[in-house]
């Protein structure tokens, strides 16, 4: 079992995986409705606190290190399909998330999926007479 602050940063659906640093945001809205009085004045109802939303990018790199300088055991191949199943395993079920400052399990709803792929590594193909690229 994956530990915060050992070998991950969050827990996700029990794999615990490393958060690209200042992309971690958690947003609790307050759950209020105003409507106007026979006076013109508004009128509040607050009811609490809503539900959290996170928004976060998580790594899927290679050579990925734990906090005692270790190597990770995943490749970043593997982070990706463990999250991958993670969101198409999840449709209309709860899966469980550790947060970097919690202890304790919270059923999340896995909502939304984007890839990015910063840096796509590709060779150019250059004729063997030395032209440009796409020359002939």
């Amino acid at each position: 079992m994956p530990q915060i602050g050992l070998d991950c940063e969050i827990i996700l659906d029990n794999t615990g995986y490393f958060v690209k640093p200042g992309s971690y945001i958690m947003r609790q809205p307050r759950n209020r409705k105003i409507t106007v009085r026979a006076d013109g004045t508004n009128a509040y109802v607050d009811i609490g606190p809503g539900k959290r939303v996170w928004e976060l990018t998580i790594l899927c790199l290679n050579e990925l290190k734990r906090y005692d300088g270790a190597n990770v055991s995943l490749t970043g191949q593997q982070y990706r399909d463990a999250l991958r199943a993670s969101f198409l395993a999840s449709s209309g079920t709860t899966i469980n998330f550790v947060e970097p400052i919690g202890s304790s399990s919270i059923a999340v709803h896995f909502d939304a999926y984007q890839e990015r792929i910063l840096n796509l590594h590709s060779q150019v193909i250059a004729p063997a007479t030395g032209g440009s690229p796409g020359a002939s």
